[in-house]
């Protein structure tokens, strides 16, 4: 009797064993061939990321291709490199089969884009014993690459009377120490020529704020240079408020072009090597209204003409770049302050959002107005604007385009700023897996 139910139980055991088998097959070769699935979809995506991604690398041929279109489109002979590209970097193994692969390679605006899809057929190894021979794999990569975008950039150089201020609290300091009436700007005076305060100034080793930004504007055409990708991609135009008070209209002046509009960077920065203070013929000309912010922004709105997306040389990106301290004193009978026909306040922001309302981007510099204790000018007209409501600089913020603002005293490096400025500006330039 016992000898039959132990024959028995073994007799189940094997059945409920029989039973379970396929499923133990199942579990074990599913984990086997799915982490073999796993590694072949890793290798293939592998290869067609840097398929894709050297397909629209800067200065591949697709890449080279797509800059020179002037339409969107397909990059002719893109998608041949990238499908060439994956079969050179990827060599399907034995249980890899029937590997297709289909590409495009297209330009929207200022972006290329390269996709791709591989199909392949994976051969089982413990599923097969179930009825699961293959299994399919799909992979899927896209890269994009920003065209380098074609910029004119239109440079407007504050060079009036209260650019002459110095450049740090040591050169006000050094200019009120050494004047009869403890003036802190550097003015040119036709009047007085080799003895005003300008040649002071000079004599004594004092920076002024042109001085910085004369420079500045030097070194900025040198990183444009380094920074180029694409020949002829950035040109520049330089303007300022002119050289002489007495040679320009008082009542509605335009901006003086130093330079013309170029790609030739070196000439700019030869051009810009020209600029200098404003001279005028005597103290106190004119009422000193020769800050008319007013009328050389309307001026620069004619001077630019519509914004492009930059995609082409044809059709390239427009930039002012405006460097100033910011307080606007010009002729303006339609405004009164105390002084007839004469506004002096911070920066009228109605024409920078017509300049931005055509696409125009701005990039605002303003050279902070330092504070000048001893002179009755600026504690009775500007010092208000200063503190404790920073209206100037708020002014000079909203003129900007966004993230397009530096306020930067000149000690503190106008040079690295507008650097800084050019450089966020251009920054649109990557390339993204």
């Amino acid at each position: 009797m016992f000898r039959n139910f132990f024959r028995s139980q073994r007799a189940g055991v094997a059945v409920i064993s029989a039973l379970s088998l396929p499923g133990a097959v199942t579990a074990t070769g599913g984990a086997i061939d799915f982490g073999r699935v796993v590694q072949l979809h890793d290798q293939i995506q592998d290869a067609a990321d840097d398929a894709t991604l050297s397909t629209i690398a800067v200065n591949s041929a697709a890449y080279k291709a797509g800059v020179s279109m002037n339409a969107d489109g397909t990059i002719s002979g893109g998608s041949t490199k990238a499908v060439t590209g994956f079969t050179a970097g990827y060599t399907p193994p034995g249980d890899v089969s029937n590997v297709t692969t289909t590409a495009t390679v297209t330009k929207t605006g200022t972006v290329m884009t390269a996709n791709m899809t591989i199909k392949a057929t994976y051969k089982t190894y413990i599923l097969g014993l179930i009825g699961i021979d293959t299994v399919p794999i799909t992979v899927t990569s896209t890269s994009t690459a920003t065209v380098p975008p074609y910029i004119d950039f239109y440079l407007l150089l504050d060079n009036t009377p209260s650019m002459g201020v110095g450049a740090t609290t040591a050169d006000i300091n050094t200019m009120v120490s050494n004047t009869p009436d403890q003036c802190a700007f550097a003015c040119h005076e036709g009047d007085k020529p080799g003895t005003d305060y300008y040649a002071k100034a000079k004599s004594l080793g004092v920076t002024t704020r042109i001085d910085v930004v004369r420079k500045a504007t030097q070194d900025l055409m040198t990183t444009a240079t380094s920074t180029e990708t694409l020949s002829n991609q950035y040109r520049m135009a330089i303007y300022d408020f002119g050289a002489a008070a007495d040679a320009i209209n008082q009542t509605a002046p335009t901006a003086y072009k130093v330079s013309s509009l170029t790609a030739n960077l070196s000439q700019s920065s030869s051009d810009a090597g020209t600029i200098d203070l404003m001279t005028i013929p005597y103290q106190n000309y004119n009422s000193d209204r020769q800050s008319n912010f007013i009328s050389m922004l309307s001026s620069m709105n004619t001077n630019i003409s519509a914004s492009g997306d930059g995609a082409s040389s044809a059709n390239p990106q427009k930039v002012l770049f405006f460097v100033s301290d910011g307080t606007n004193d010009g002729y303006d009978c339609g405004y009164t302050n105390g002084n007839s026909c004469r506004r002096i306040t911070p920066i009228d922001i109605t024409t920078c959002t017509a300049l931005k309302a055509r696409g125009v981007r701005i990039a605002v510099l303003y050279t902070t107005y330092l504070p000048l204790p001893t002179n009755s000018f600026y504690n009775s007209w500007v010092a208000k604007y200063v503190s404790p409501s920073s209206q100037i600089a708020s002014q000079m913020q909203s003129c900007a385009s966004p993230g397009l603002y530096f306020e930067v005293s000149p000690s503190q490096g106008i040079s690295t700023a507008m650097t800084a400025l050019f450089k966020r500006i251009v920054s649109v330039v990557r390339i993204n897996a």
